[in-house]
């Protein structure tokens, strides 16, 4: 009865608050009551992975014809959950205390971010919240890994390639029609480097902010996708499994982002060497050529009227690329790494993570990051081959390649990425035990 009746005290609040205040604002309180309501911290953090792949959505109908706003307090709702979560989480009791130097990597990048804003006296809302794009999925790993948080790996990663279906079904009405708060969104954004504000003229974002992001969530669930055939026992379900990710592949061709392509090409072939046997490395063959195929559709249906969606998009990586000339350039800025010590928070974006968080938040944060990601990988092949949490294990490997080409902590799909390094430390930790219990 008393919640009952705080539930409807709260309704009231927010009815009344709707009356008065911004529909973004509103929308936040209305988040804020729901993780109320759910009241369990995996239901909050799954409530915040639902967000990923919808909320910029969410922000463009609501902002109509207004297009893009640099402050909306929309973007905030989910880091704010995770946050919640991560500070309730930490008063509950640790059970593994192995696996330090993992998790001492994830605290050496935070403590080096958090050192570079402060020396740099960068307080602004734009430098907090980049910085926080790393430092809360981070600080959501070390929970999960220290069993403070209870493990989210299979909620988490059941729900994901439906939203992928939801996501790469909008992908493909954006690109035939492109709605209206779509095409104000580009427009008042500046997004011209994804192609003109017209159906058929413009690479792919979805339901998110820019191609970059949409592509990241839409490999991860296509390599999800490749993990779950491969656990599957029956042929019919690993096919069914494979048939969703060929799906998902359309939408995300039509994004344009080679990047992510490439990290699915690297997981799957892998994933067919390492862990797949029998028929099943047939299954995979069949998808790696029948992607390929459809790749070549799309840009024989779609190139020669596209200025984006071209066939040397896909195969064109020579001096006159320019994505490949600002790969090369970013080896040449980071000549000497020791000029970065101390970061500068305000600096821009890099197409790669380390370089990125390099220039941004200086070498030791740079270091650490790499560090960990690399015991990560190193581990995730290690459990495919032991045929042990191959779908977190495969999502692993699908980041760290495309880490190589982009900083994939700066959208919200950052929160997807603590979720897995999270659930890999913890494997990590699993394994030690059964190395343990062998050896006794």
């Amino acid at each position: 009865m008393i919640f009952a009746g705080l539930a409807a005290a709260a309704t009231a609040v927010l009815v009344a608050a709707s009356q008065v205040l911004p529909v973004q604002i509103t929308i936040v309180l209305l988040g804020v009551m729901a993780a109320f309501v759910l009241h369990d911290r995996s239901r909050v953090l799954l409530f915040a992975v639902l967000m990923v792949p919808s909320l910029s959505l969410v922000r463009r109908v609501t902002a109509g014809s207004a297009g893009y706003t640099d402050s909306d307090p929309l973007i905030l709702l989910p880091i704010a959950l995770v946050v919640a979560v991560v500070v309730l989480s930490w008063t509950k009791p640790r059970t593994d205390s192995s696996q330090r130097f993992v998790r001492g990597a994830a605290v050496a990048v935070i403590a080096g971010t958090a050192i570079t804003l402060v020396l740099r006296g960068s307080f602004e809302v734009s430098s907090l919240f980049f910085a926080g794009l790393i430092v809360v999925p981070l600080m959501l790993a070390i929970s999960l890994s220290t069993g403070r948080m209870p493990p989210v790996w299979d909620l988490v990663s059941s729900a994901v390639p439906a939203l992928a279906v939801f996501a790469g079904t909008y992908g493909i009405i954006q690109f035939f029609f492109l709605p209206a708060w779509d095409r104000a969104w580009m427009i008042t954004s500046r997004l011209t480097s994804i192609g003109a504000p017209l159906p058929m003229q413009v690479r792919v974002f979805g339901a998110s902010e820019s191609p970059g992001p949409y592509a990241l969530f839409l490999g991860l669930a296509i390599t999800l996708c490749l993990a779950k055939a491969v656990v599957e026992p029956r042929l019919l379900r690993r096919t069914a499994w494979v048939g969703v990710g060929a799906y998902i592949l359309f939408p995300l061709l039509l994004s344009g982002v080679r990047s992510t392509l490439i990290g699915i090409v690297v997981s799957a072939v892998l994933l067919t060497i390492i862990r797949a046997r029998g028929l099943t490395r047939l299954v995979f063959l069949a998808f790696l050529v029948g992607g390929y195929a459809l790749l070549q559709a799309v840009v024989g249906r779609f190139g020669a009227g596209s200025s984006i969606l071209t066939s040397d998009r896909y195969s064109g990586f020579s001096t006159q690329d320019d994505s490949f000339v600002a790969r090369i350039d970013l080896l040449r800025s980071i000549g000497n790494p020791l000029n970065y010590i101390v970061g500068d928070p305000t600096a821009a974006n890099a197409d790669n993570l380390y370089v990125s968080v390099l220039i941004r938040y200086g070498l030791v944060a740079a270091v650490a990051l790499l560090s960990l990601i690399t015991a990560l990988v190193v581990s995730a092949i290690r459990r495919l081959a032991e045929g042990h949490a191959e779908a977190a294990a495969l999502s692993m490997i699908f980041i760290a390649v495309n880490s190589l080409f982009g900083p994939v902590f700066d959208a919200l799909v950052g929160i997807l990425l603590g979720i897995i390094a999270g659930t890999m430390m913890t494997a990590l930790s699993a394994r030690k035990d059964l190395t343990r219990l062998a050896d006794s």
